[in-house]
């Protein structure tokens, strides 16, 4: 008699009022393919959800990691993502941080960029053994806190996180209006050049490491996200 196979069922989709951020792993950040690296930010892992309220005004919603409600403990903040949306309903995926608004270091991180290719052509033939002197770092913790956005989930209903993630980042650049409390991670590709000494200058140890093409996985699991610690030669 013939051998009758069943379909496999599609995996159930995911409510996105029960996603979570995507998790880093443990893997070695050296196995990604077409890499892209950022700073490691520190502080607390929000999803930001921004909606228009029943007055048409923006208004943003903020869950922490563990799923609970941040909005009330960070209410000026929450006021400020949402004026900053340049859309009706944003999924965001950041953190919450004082450091874009330290005063303490020599480098503001609004001008932290990736290095064009004449600099890095420049710093490969220099062979990088100029480096500038790290101011000492010490956080003022009387700072505002800032919101950094890392990725974008969703934008006016549509979902993207089956977008591969420099997409994401590209619509995520015309999603928020940056401002003082309002940021975007900035992040290159290899080659990193001398990117990792302004990164390292500024109090950042660690980087972020993420396939370019990878797929946003809102389940709160491990995924092959990545991190790595900055190494300046």
């Amino acid at each position: 008699m013939p051998f009758n196979r069943r379909k496999a069922e599609p995996a159930p989709a995911i409510d996105p009022a029960d996603w979570r951020p995507q998790a880093f792993g443990s893997g070695s950040h050296r196995s990604l393919a077409d890499p892209i690296y950022e700073p490691k930010w520190s502080g607390v892992r929000v999803l930001a959800r921004i909606s228009r309220g029943s007055d048409g005004l923006p208004a943003a919603t903020l869950m922490d990691e563990d799923g609970l409600d941040a909005t009330e403990e960070f209410a000026e903040l929450a006021r400020a993502i949402g004026a900053a949306a340049l859309a009706d309903e944003l999924v965001l995926d950041g953190y919450l941080t004082i450091e874009p608004t330290q005063e303490t270091v020599g480098v503001e991180t609004t001008v932290m960029e990736a290095p064009t290719q004449g600099q890095v052509f420049a710093q490969m033939i220099g062979g990088g053994r100029m480096r500038p002197r790290e101011p000492e770092r010490r956080l003022d913790t009387d700072r505002p806190i800032a919101f950094v956005a890392v990725d974008l989930m969703l934008i006016d209903g549509s979902s993207l996180i089956d977008l591969p993630l420099l997409e994401r980042k590209r619509l995520l650049d015309g999603a928020i209006e940056v401002g003082n409390l309002v940021r975007i991670t900035p992040f290159v590709r290899p080659p990193i050049g001398s990117l990792t000494i302004t990164w390292h200058a500024l109090g950042f140890r660690e980087l972020a490491v993420k396939p370019g093409n990878g797929r946003y996985l809102p389940t709160g699991e491990p995924s092959d996200w990545a991190i790595a610690p900055i190494t300046p030669r």
